[in-house]
Order: C-alpha cells, then structure tokens, then sequence
C-alpha cells in the first residue's frame, strides 16, 4: 500500500511539472515562430512595395530601419496582367537559376495564398500597377535558427523533466514517510493486541466448558460460546495479517508438493455444506500438478475463496473450482452465480475491513479480511489474484502461482 501510494505521488508531480515544462517550451517556440513569421513578412512587404528593389540607405531619424544588407537574400518577378514576366530583380547575394524562378513562381501562383513557404523560401504577392509583382526571400537562416531553438529548448526541457522526477522521488518519500510510520504503528498494535487477546479468549471458552459441565446447557452459555468462537476467529485472521506483513519475523514454509492433492483436499470437504444449503459444487482439477510454496498457506487460500463464494451464491447456485496450468503457471478459479460485486469495486474488496455490504455481512459473518489475507498470500508467493465479476450473474477470483 505504502509502495503504491509513494509511486502514485510520483507520477502525479512528475506528469503535472512535465505538463508545465512542455507548455513553457512550446510557448516559446511558437512565440518565436510568429516573432520571425510577421519579421519576415514585414521585410518581404517593403520589397513588394518597391517594386521588387531593396532599400539602399537606412533611414537617418529611424535607427531601427534597415539597410540593404538586410535584404541581400532576396529576388523578386514583376508580372504584367497577363502573368507575362516584365522584370526579375536579384540581389547581391542571392544564387538561383532561371528555372527555379520559374518554378516557385508557378508554385506560388498556384497555392492562391499572398504569403506562404516554399521550401527555404517565402514568398509575398502583391497587386500593383502593372499587374503585381512576387517576392521570394531566403529563409533558411531563420528555419535554422528556429530548430536550434527547438533543439535547445528539448534538451532543456528534458533535463528539467529528469530533474523533477528525482524530486519528486524525494518529495514522495517524504510526503509518505509520516503514513508509513502510522500504517507500521497500527500493524504493531493489531499484532500485540491479537496475541493479547487469545490467552482472554482462551480463558473464556474454558470457563464456559466447565460451567456447561456444572449447570448443564445453557442458552446464555450458548451465546457467550459463539460469541467467544467468533472473536477467536477475528483475532485469528488479525494474527494471519500480522505474519504476513512481518516477513522476516515469520518466513513462510516453501516446499514442493502435489498442489492438485492440496486442491482436493480443501474443497472437496465443503460438499457436504454446499449439499445442505442445496447448491452445487463442481470441481474440475488437472492431474498431477506440482507446485512449491507454503503448504498452509495455499491451503488457507483456497478455504478463504471457496467459503466466499459459497456465502456469496444466490439460492439454489452453483460453486465452480477449477485448477489447471496455462503457459507455465498453476491457475486456480473459484466461480460462484449470484449477485456479484460493481465493476467500480472490484479492487477495493482487496482492502482490510471492506464490506460492501454491511447488512448482508452481519447474517453471513467475516470482518472483511478474508481477502485481504488470500491476496497477501498469493503476492508473499510472487502470484496474483484478480477479482471478475457481471454484476447480478456471477462472481470469479483467479489465482496464478
């Protein structure tokens, strides 16, 4: 539980600051792509406007105007109505052939668009005159400029990213640390309160004995005996939670053993209860399966879901428990018709305490730890157990060792 908590903390900070980085990088780039988009439009415009020919001198009371060497990489094609070529102007620095002009005119004309891309080149058309004139300028320097920046920017953006997600490795840690120590407390005290609890108990269902022996039956003895069993049970199931999360106080057992045999062995025992409550019990198990684990433990599983779904079936229902191998794993199902469990809170039956639903409990027993215990089981043993269910029709645990 701590583990999930800590790695959900993790990706929740690591997704939302990635969010934030993306969005600063891409802000960026787009406010520096529309920065250079209207830049060169408006260089391109002052061409067009006269007639194809870059200004010559910068603008004594503008310092911010531009001189010719600002517009060396550009060439421009006046056109008469007739689309017939009257004047190509190329500056200084600009090397295209005949062809190419021809062929970005075209190009240009074509995509029916004043201002665009082609390839390295922008291009602006504008109406003048004598029919209009076309101006294409060099942009590589800034297409360049511009995936640098886009270089720049994820490299940047990853190493934040990377350096986000080792704080929030830390923060998670953190965060978790003050849930840890409680979660490990409240272990410690079910642990001490259960083994303090049998002796009482102990003592309690003895007492009952002998006064049974000195009074005869009694209805009042009668109760405190069951309720007396009943709490036994409960601090039993606290005890086998307790085991299971100390593991280096109490290892399991690991021995190699028939699990088929096991298998049988535990649920064949309940036909005689599933014949009494007029249900029916099939079982279906593949021969000569082995398996090594904790003999026991297994064993308490497999009580734990058959009695579950026993329970848990509609009147007059049917129990299935199938045991076979698929790829190389030991599968074990336990299927029962009834009502089932929500979509919504198949994984929350898992959960220590959890009772759907409470009145339903009170008159079938368990304090919601059954399942607990089966799934810590099943994980101390590297297996999984998953919870399938329609609602209203059926329920089925899969186990896989």
């Amino acid at each position: 539980m701590i583990r999930k908590l800590r790695i959900k903390i993790i990706i929740v900070i690591t997704f939302i600051l990635t969010l934030a980085v993306f969005g600063i990088m891409l802000s960026v780039n787009i406010m520096e792509h529309a920065g250079n988009q209207q830049l060169i439009q408006t260089k391109i415009q002052r061409i067009a406007e006269q007639d194809g020919i870059p200004p010559t001198t910068r603008d004594p009371y503008n310092p911010f105007s531009d001189s010719e060497e600002k517009y060396a990489d550009c060439f421009s094609i006046q056109l008469d109505t007739n689309y017939t070529v009257r004047r190509i102007v190329l500056t200084r620095d600009i090397e295209v052939n005949q062809s190419d002009i021809v062929s970005y005119a075209n190009q240009a004309l074509s995509s029916g668009e004043s201002f665009g891309e082609l390839g390295h080149y922008a291009y602006y058309l504008q109406s003048r005159y004598y029919g209009m004139i076309l101006v294409f300028m060099d942009i590589s320097s800034y297409q360049q400029a511009q995936e640098n920046l886009l270089f720049s920017t994820s490299i940047i953006g990853v190493m934040t990213i990377l350096l986000f997600f080792l704080l929030a490795i830390i923060l998670a840690f953190w965060l978790v640390k003050p849930v840890k120590d409680t979660f490990e407390k409240q272990k410690l005290f079910i642990s001490n309160a259960s083994h303090e609890l049998k002796t009482p108990l102990a003592v309690i269902g003895a007492n009952v004995d002998v006064l049974e022996m000195e009074i005869g039956e009694n209805k009042w003895l009668n109760y405190i005996r069951s309720e007396n069993t009943r709490m036994s049970e409960l601090v039993n199931e606290l005890l086998c939670l307790a085991r299971l999360d100390d593991k280096s106080g109490h290892p399991m057992v690991m021995t190699e053993f028939s699990l088929t045999d096991i298998f049988l062995q535990t649920v064949l025992p309940f036909e005689s209860k599933v014949f009494e409550m007029h249900k029916q019990l099939n079982v279906e198990a593949q021969p000569d399966i082995v398996y090594k684990g904790d003999e026991s433990a297994i064993k308490h599983v497999l009580t734990i879901l058959i009695d579950n779904a026993i329970k848990y079936s509609d009147e007059h229902g049917t129990i299935t428990a199938r045991l076979y191998t698929h790829a190389n794993k030991k599968i074990m199902e336990i299927h029962n018709t009834g009502e089932g469990v929500p979509k919504e809170q198949l994984d929350k039956i898992f959960e220590r305490f959890y009772r759907r639903d409470e009145a339903r409990n009170s008159k079938s027993g368990g304090y919601g730890l059954g399942l607990a215990i089966a799934k810590a089981t099943v994980q101390a043993h590297g297996g999984r157990i998953v919870a399938q269910s329609d609602f209203g029709h059926w329920m089925k645990f899969t186990v896989t060792l």
